[in-house]
């Protein structure tokens, strides 16, 4: 809606992931490489947590891409909705990783994943489960299946990789099942973004929609940063409301006043 009026070419700040608009801050970067390194080395899990809006979602993304583009060493399975039930997840992950069958009960299931990870290995490639969203898993029976899948092991060398990501407070559940946080071999936190990050989070979304930096005061960045916090989605959310409350009142730049008076209302959840 007010694309033509700061001549861009797409909205740079909405809230879902998108590749093309792709900011490289360091901190997801970082989560990027140590994910890819447990991947190619095959160690058994990764824990990656971060708050609401940190940009776990990109990072997944970001690996599943890569994963795709080798996907000749890799089978990867992406969970998105970890409440199933037991049955139901282990059903689930079977179909992510194109496993077919007519299977009976969840013995029949496992018997079924253990003989294609077996076969997986002999085809030279490395079976990873995703499980994005990780801390809604409530069901503890869930979380032990999960770390039984971690001793399926040929020559001391885990046949699957898991790849938990989800908000920080998995950490503590995690706390609780000894056995399953024992077996995380790399574990990676993602904090916000700093003052200087979010500047450039700014700039590099503005420019790559085909806007200009100049849009938004350094006042206005410096409440920006305050109200979102360093969070990406909150800097999108408050961002494009901002460029909008500034349109509506025909001004020619984000300043201090339009941030306090958004990030003061409801625009913010």
């Amino acid at each position: 809606m007010y694309e033509e009026y700061w001549g861009l070419k797409s909205l740079p700040f909405q809230i879902l992931p998108d590749a093309s608009l792709y900011y490289p801050a360091a901190k997801h970067e970082d989560a990027v490489k140590r994910i890819m390194y447990a991947l190619k080395t095959s160690k058994g899990s990764f824990l990656l947590t971060g708050d609401i809006g940190a940009g776990k979602t990109v990072v997944v993304m970001l690996i599943m891409e890569k994963l795709f583009r080798e996907k000749d060493k890799y089978e990867v399975a992406l969970i998105n909705h970890p409440t199933l039930s037991l049955e139901s997840f282990i059903r689930d992950m079977l179909q992510q990783f194109g496993i077919k069958g007519d299977f009976s009960d969840k013995m029949s299931m496992i018997h079924a994943f253990h003989e294609w990870l077996i076969s997986s290995y002999t085809r030279g490639k490395h079976a990873v489960l995703i499980i994005d969203e990780a801390h809604l898993i409530k069901d503890i029976n869930l979380l032990e299946e999960i770390r039984l899948f971690s001793d399926f092991q040929i020559n001391n060398r885990p046949l699957l990789t898991l790849v938990l990501v989800g908000q920080t407070e998995i950490r503590k559940t995690l706390q609780n099942i000894h056995t399953l946080d024992t077996r995380i071999a790399m574990k990676y936190h993602l904090f916000p973004l700093t003052v200087d990050e979010t500047r450039d989070y700014i700039k590099h979304r503005m420019e790559s929609a085909g806007g200009g930096f100049g849009v938004f005061t350094e006042d206005a960045i410096m409440d920006i940063y305050r109200f979102a916090g360093g969070l990406p989605r909150e800097i999108n959310k408050l961002c494009d409301m901002c460029l909008f409350e500034t349109y509506l009142l025909q001004k020619k730049q984000v300043d201090s006043d339009i941030v306090q008076k958004v990030g003061s209302e409801e625009f913010i959840i």
